[in-house]
C-alpha cells in the first residue's frame, strides 16, 4: 500500500488503519499475512477534507437531525462535516 495512516483504536487493543478505498483488499492481505487472522474487521467510511466550522447552537442542532436519522431502521450510519 502506498499511504496509510495507523492509529490507535478507541477499545484497548485496536487499531485504525487509514488507506486509500482502492487499496482496501491489499491493506487487509497485509494485516492478515502479520497473523492477525480472527477479529480483523474492515469497513469504509467518509472522512471529509474540508470540515466546515459552525457554532455549537448550530452544532447541536444539527446533531440532534442526525441522531433522528440514525434512529431510522433503513439508515446504517450519517457522516457530516460540521466541527466546532
Amino acid at each position: 500500500c502506498d499511504e496509510m495512516e495507523l492509529m490507535e483504536g478507541e477499545e484497548e487493543g485496536t487499531s485504525i488503519i487509514f488507506t486509500d478505498p482502492k487499496e482496501t483488499g491489499a491493506m487487509m492481505e497485509a494485516v492478515k499475512s502479520l497473523g492477525f487472522e480472527t477479529d480483523v474487521k474492515m469497513s469504509l467510511r467518509y472522512i471529509t477534507k474540508a470540515p466546515v466550522e459552525c457554532t455549537e447552537e448550530d452544532f447541536e442542532k444539527n446533531m440532534e437531525i442526525i441522531d433522528a436519522l440514525e434512529d431510522l431502521d433503513d439508515v446504517d450510519s450519517v457522516e457530516h462535516n460540521m466541527s466546532n
